[in-house]
């Protein structure tokens, strides 16, 4: 196997991995959202319960944001900044959307201490994924840009 077709091998991995990620994040928006509608909604107050449709929210978007990186890589091959976008926005989901669902269902504040860390987390990913995807662009016509990353 030459060494740009197993760079592409691996990119195709990478990708789906990525994908697979971004669906499971999805899968599990969908159930907090259910769960939020049917037992959180109950037991918080208005403030709270918009908090953690802010989670929600903001876990479907980056769930959707995994999809497309994972798509992405599988179109461009394995590259650095596509890599560390998803890994950025995986970071940024956990202690993001898991600070302030854990603010939330517990009453402690000491969990919103994570959502601005996450949520830094997520501007870069979406910063990386761009600088990615221009970098890849001008690439794209080299071979060994693809294999590289």
């Amino acid at each position: 196997m030459t060494g740009c077709s197993a760079g592409r091998k691996r990119g195709m991995r990478a990708g789906a991995y990525f994908a697979m990620l971004g669906a499971l994040v999805m899968a599990l928006a969908v159930i907090a959202g259910a769960a939020g509608d049917h037992l959180v909604a109950v037991r918080v107050g208005g403030r709270a319960l918009h908090i953690y449709d802010i989670a929600n929210r903001f876990q479907i978007y980056h769930g959707l944001g995994l999809l497309l990186i994972g798509v992405l890589i599988r179109q461009y091959g394995r590259r650095r900044l596509l890599c560390a976008a998803g890994l950025l926005m995986v970071l940024g989901v956990l202690l993001f959307c898991g600070g302030l669902y854990l603010l939330v269902l517990t009453g402690y504040s000491f969990w919103a201490f994570f959502a601005p860390i996450g949520g830094t987390a997520l501007i870069f990913s979406w910063l990386l994924l761009a600088l990615g995807v221009w970098r890849a662009s001008k690439t794209q016509g080299n071979g060994d840009a693809d294999c590289n990353g």
